[in-house]
């Protein structure tokens, strides 16, 4: 994974602390599921294909009450490695 995309991602959720919440609590909920998306595409780099989620678009980090805390335009850090 490329710094430069992390740190670009990290600025548009506001802050590194917000990527990794959002990357750790997608991954829980991965393996609370048992889910095959992290066999069959992650290349056993789950941890990367987290990443291409958010930067693809399709996450967002939302509180207990169900508030958007912050979300990425989809599309938004679709950048090449």
């Amino acid at each position: 994974m490329n710094e430069a995309r992390l740190h670009e991602l990290s600025e548009k959720l506001h802050g590194r602390f917000k990527l990794a919440a959002l990357v750790q609590k997608r991954l829980v909920q991965l393996m609370n599921e048992r889910s095959d998306v992290i066999t069959q595409n992650s290349g056993g780099r789950p941890v990367r294909l987290v990443i291409e989620e958010v930067a693809g678009g399709s996450l967002q980090l939302v509180d207990a009450d169900g508030n958007t805390l912050v979300a990425l335009p989809e599309g938004a850090g679709a950048a090449d490695d």
